[in-house]
C-alpha cells in the first residue's frame, strides 16, 4: 500500500505523455476484501474447499494415509495444518483484490472525465461489471500482496524438489512461496527499480501500470534502506551471525540474536523476517552502512553488501533447509550429523516443541541425534544438560512462555 505513493506521483508523470492513468493510491476495498476473505476462509478450513486453489501456493499435495486409526489421526494432522495455513491466507489476499479493483474503477473514473456523484455512479457500475484487463491486475496485484505469483526462482526451487526419493521436497519442502518472498526483496530496492526499466524495453512492452507499481516500490525499499542504515549506526540491527567464537560468545551474553532488529520497548531482539520482504531491505541497508563505514569506498561497499545479503537471506527459516544440506555436503565432517539430527527429530511438530521449551525454565545442550528428539519432547527435555555461557552460568529459556508459543516475532 505505500509503495502506491511514489507509484501515483510517477504514473501521474508518464500520464503527461500516455494521456491516461493507471494508478492512484487508497485503502477502499480493504477491510470490505478482508471480511470476505476471512468468510472463504473459515469456508475453507471446515470443508477443505477453495476457489483459488490455495494448495498450490503452499505445495501441498494430498496424501491418502490410509483407513487405519494411525492413518486417519495421520490424515487428520496433515489436512488441519494446511487448511489453517490456506485460512489464515485469504483474507490478506481478498482485501488485496478488491482494493485493486476499487483503485482501477476510481482510475478509470479519472480517465472519463467523471467527477461527484457521476463518477460515483461510474465506479459502482464498473465494480459490478469489471473488464477483463481489471479483473487480470487485480488478480496480480493480490498474488503479489500474498506472495503467490510465479517466478523464475519459484521454477529452479520446483526442479529441486523433484530430486528422487523425496529428497527434495525435505531441502526444499515449500518452493513457490518464498521465491516470491525472494524476488519481492530485489523488487523493493535499487535493483527493483533497474529491473523494471528492464522489463518494460522493447515493443509492446511497456505497461504503464506495472511499471509505475515497480519503480514506486524501488523508491518505498530505497527508503527502508535508509532506515536499517541508521538503525546500524544506533546499534539496533543485527546482520548474519558471527563466524567468530568471541563474537559469538559475546552475542550470548547481550541477548542477540542473527538478523534482528532491537524492540527498546520490550527491550528485546526481534527478527526481522516477521516484517516480509521489507525486513530484509532493512538488513541490506544495514550491510550497506557497515561496509562503507569499515571501506569508504561505495562501490566496495556495494559489492560486499551483496555478499552480506545473500548470507543473511540463507537463514531465512524457509531456506534452512537448503543451507543446511550444502552445509552437511561441504563439510560433512562438522555438520551431517547435525543436519541429520534437526531433520529427523522436525518429525515431532513444531507446537509439541514449543510446549516442551515453554515449560523448561533452561536452554538445554542436544549435539546428538537421540538428544536432539529429546529436546523436542516435554518432560523429557528436562533431563538433557543445561547450555552454559562463556561465564559458566546456565542460560535461562530465551523469552517467556507466551513468545515461545504465540509471538512470531521469536525474540
Amino acid at each position: 500500500i505505500a509503495k502506491d505513493i511514489p507509484a501515483t506521483i510517477v504514473d501521474k508523470t508518464i500520464s503527461l505523455l500516455t494521456g491516461k492513468r493507471t494508478l492512484t493510491a487508497g485503502i477502499k476495498g480493504f477491510f470490505t476484501g478482508s471480511k470476505t476473505g476471512l468468510e472463504k476462509g473459515l469456508q475453507y478450513l471446515k470443508t477443505g474447499f477453495d476457489e483459488r486453489n490455495i494448495g498450490t501456493k503452499l505445495d501441498y499435495k494430498r496424501v491418502n494415509f490410509g483407513t487405519g486409526k494411525i492413518a486417519k489421526t495421520l490424515q487428520t494432522y496433515t489436512d488441519s495444518v494446511f487448511r489453517v495455513l490456506g485460512t489464515e491466507d485469504q483474507p490478506f489476499y481478498y482485501s488485496a483484490k478488491l482494493r485493486s479493483m476499487y483503485e482501477q474503477t476510481k482510475v478509470a473514473a479519472i480517465n472519463a472525465g467523471k467527477k461527484g456523484e457521476e463518477a460515483q455512479k461510474f465506479i459502482d457500475n464498473l465494480i459490478q461489471n469489471p473488464t477483463d484487463d481489471m479483473v487480470k491486475y487485480a488478480s496480480i496485484d493480490a498474488e503479489t500482496a500474498v506472495f503467490q505469483n510465479k517466478t523464475a526462482l519459484g521454477q529452479a526451487a520446483k526442479s529441486i524438489q523433484k530430486l528422487g526419493g523425496g529428497v527434495g521436497e525435505v531441502i526444499v519442502p515449500f518452493g513457490r512461496t518464498p521465491s516470491a518472498v525472494a524476488m519481492q526483496i530485489v523488487n523493493y530496492s535499487p535493483v527493483g527499480i533497474v529491473k523494471t526499466i528492464i522489463e518494460n524495453i522493447g515493443k509492446e512492452r511497456f505497461d504503464q501500470r506495472l511499471f509505475s507499481q515497480g519503480i514506486g516500490r524501488g523508491i518505498t525499499g530505497t527508503a527502508v534502506m535508509y532506515v536499517g542504515g541508521e538503525l546500524m549506526k544506533r546499534g539496533m540491527l543485527t546482520l548474519a551471525r558471527p563466524t567468530g567464537e568471541k563474537e559469538q560468545k559475546l552475542w550470548e551474553l547481550e541477548g542477540k540474536i542473527p538478523n534482528a532488529f532491537y524492540d527498546p520497548i520490550s527491550k528485546k531482539w526481534r527478527q526481522v523476517q516477521v516484517l516480509g520482504p521489507v525486513g530484509n531491505v532493512l538488513l541490506i541497508g544495514g550491510y550497506f552502512q557497515k561496509e562503507f563505514a569499515e571501506s569508504g569506498s561505495p562501490t566496495e561497499a556495494i559489492t560486499k553488501t551483496l555478499a552480506g545479503a545473500s548470507q543473511s537471506f540463507t537463514q531465512q527459516t524457509f531456506l534452512t533447509g537448503v543451507s543446511n544440506f550444502i552445509d552437511a555436503i561441504s563439510d560433512p565432517a562438522r555438520s551431517a550429523k547435525n543436519v541429520a539430527g534437526s531433520t529427523l527429530a522436525s518429525t515431532i511438530p513444531t507446537i509439541v516443541s514449543d510446549i516442551a521449551r515453554a515449560t523448561d525454565t533452561k536452554e538445554r545442550r542436544a549435539n546428538e541425534i537421540f538428544e536432539k528428539f529429546q529436546a523436542r519432547i516435554p518432560g523429557v527435555r528436562e533431563t538433557l544438560e543445561p547450555q552454559v555461557n562463556v561465564l559458566g552460568q546456565e542460560k535461562e529459556t530465551i523469552g517467556n512462555p507466551l513468545e515461545i508459543m504465540a509471538d512470531p516475532t521469536r525474540p
